[in-house]
């Protein structure tokens, strides 16, 4: 066996490993060997599973590389970082101690994306959901002996709060009433071990309550050393957090002034925030909030097909669902949960998160104004076509499991071309409507406001109060959805920097690609680039122009 076929075969067996001890992640990628089950998260076995990537680490780093195919060099490269970023999170980030929100999640996302993703019909889903929701009171059992209250970020502890106040209700309530058509025979089961789930989750709650939130104290910041390490091994590029705050401001206010020769275009008498204010007035009733996404989501489509824009492979589909309640307090407008990368049905599911009918009429809205009819379409082609789910789609076809894992190391690639997506559509006519284009610019600057606030939440002790001041009043965001951007970024260093940042890389990248290859066709370029997966851009130009 040649020495790259050695590592093919042994990366291979990581992934399944890997998968195994983390049956949740399993169902995403379409592996459905463990569906009924949920990860082991006692001490011991993180422990256990932590000492067990140390030692793929160093196996992986031995490997002697030499003669591999420029293909196989990147997959393994991907592949140690990739193992790096798991060591990280065990040892550095602590998250298994510090953070109750995994745990939540464990639980609710193992439930949720069985409800979701239509691999199986819904009976034979809710026997492995029968199995889970009976593994929920170990799960939180060991959260109670893992957590340390005086480590945990109070922010943290207040999300982990509201998502687990949102799952009794789901876990005793609508898991049964889902059964009582689609499998009668698991309705009683699922009636008592939903109860008995709700029960350890109240549990929880309480726990939350009375022991973490009164002693949590401790700092959500990753701090520049180890904000630093993420930017230069998972997404590879050669800027640190210092550069990365300077090119936040420098792009900030570039924006603004986009912003300024756009307004005066729509009306010279009116400011930005008076525009952007009247711009929100417009926008889809509650009822029609789907459909209003589903009709864009649509429309854009077509329009990449009409334009020549890029392939759209086959046996692609993408579904609009309403996001799970346990989700909205960390998602306000819309997200994309795509299809695993083990999946042959590649379904996405385009999460729209609704209004609370139960809401106040003046929070549904402040709720409304955020998803108004200059930005729809934006958030559409972003998520949908020729956003990220054509992308994902593109990256889960690679011939390579190891390349289909791209995603696993990096956003830079995959924020960045949702985002290249967005000015491309609007060059070649899709937004087309100043009013559109102004509202396309606001998602830019809060873009450079992400880039701004990941650096200064994670190294310059910025707190979360004045993070969301920063999106309320120089970016217009209403106040409850600024909260949920700020709280996601809290747990997510490196992440907000790679919409922005990744587009800027990816601009480059095709400059570059078109002077190699001066004949090429939007589409060709295009297509060249999505064959290479969800690579980090520093990968993907060695991958394109060698």
């Amino acid at each position: 066996m040649s020495n790259e076929a050695a590592f093919y075969k042994k990366a291979n067996e990581w992934l399944y490993r890997v998968l195994e001890l983390n049956p949740v992640e399993a169902t995403h990628a379409g592996d459905h060997r463990w569906d009924s089950l949920l990860a082991d998260v006692s001490a011991d076995a993180l422990e256990k599973q932590h000492r067990e990537m140390l030692g793929a680490l160093a196996e992986f780093e031995a490997m002697d590389t030499t003669g591999y195919e420029p293909d196989a060099s990147i997959d393994h490269t991907l592949v140690v970082q990739i193992i790096k970023t798991l060591i990280r999170d065990y040892a550095k980030v602590r998250s298994h101690r510090r953070n109750p929100g995994r745990y939540v999640d464990e639980v609710m996302s193992g439930v949720m994306l069985l409800i979701l993703k239509e691999f199986a019909p819904l009976a034979e889903r809710l026997k492995s959901v029968l199995g889970r929701v009976r593994e929920t009171p170990k799960v939180l059992e060991n959260a109670r002996a893992n957590i340390v209250p005086e480590e945990v970020p109070r922010v943290w502890a207040e999300v982990a709060l509201e998502q687990a106040k949102q799952a009794p209700g789901f876990l005793a309530g609508m898991l049964p009433s889902m059964a009582t058509e689609a499998a009668p025979e698991l309705e009683t089961d699922l009636k008592v071990a939903g109860e008995t789930a709700a029960t350890a989750v109240q549990a929880y709650v309480d726990f939350l309550e009375k022991e973490v939130l009164p002693k949590a104290r401790g700092n959500f910041a990753a701090g520049q050393e180890l904000f630093d390490e993420m930017l230069r091994e998972d997404h590879m590029v050669d800027y640190d957090a210092k550069e990365l705050l300077e090119t936040g401001w420098r792009l900030f206010r570039e924006t603004e002034e986009e912003m300024k020769a756009v307004a005066a275009e729509i009306n010279p008498d009116k400011s930005v925030q008076e525009l952007l204010e009247e711009a929100k007035t417009d926008h889809p009733t509650a009822d029609g909030l789907l459909p209003a996404y589903r009709e864009f989501m649509q429309s854009a489509r077509q329009y990449v097909i009409d334009k020549d824009i890029v392939t759209i492979p086959d046996s692609e589909t993408l579904r609009i669902v309403e996001t799970p309640v346990y989700l909205r307090p960390v998602l306000p407008y819309a997200a994309y949960l795509p299809p695993g990368i083990l999946e042959e049905k590649q379904d996405g599911i385009f999460l729209v998160t609704p209004v609370d009918p139960q809401a106040p009429p003046e929070q549904q809205e402040e709720k409304l104004k955020g998803q108004n009819n200059a930005k729809l379409p934006v958030t559409a082609l972003h998520e949908a076509y020729p956003g990220h789910h054509l992308q994902l789609v593109w990256a889960n076809r690679q011939k390579t499991i190891p390349r289909r894992m791209g995603s696993y190391l990096s956003t830079l690639f995959i924020e960045g071309w949702a985002f290249y997506c967005e000015e491309l559509m609007e060059q070649l006519g899709y937004i087309a409507k100043p009013v559109q284009r102004l509202g396309r610019l606001t998602d830019q600057l809060w873009r450079a406001a992400r880039i701004i606030l990941d650096v200064s939440l994670h190294t310059k002790g910025m707190p979360v109060e004045e993070a969301v001041d920063f999106l309320v009043e120089k970016c217009q965001l209403e106040p409850s959805n600024a909260l949920a951007e700020v709280r996601r970024y809290t747990s997510s260093p490196t992440q907000p920097q790679s919409y922005l940042m990744g587009k800027l890389a990816i601009l480059e990248l095709v400059e570059a690609y078109r002077k190699a290859n001066p004949d090429t066709s939007l589409k060709e370029m295009h297509d060249a680039i999505m064959a290479c997966g969800s690579l980090p851009p520093k990968l993907m130009r060695r991958n394109l122009l060698g």
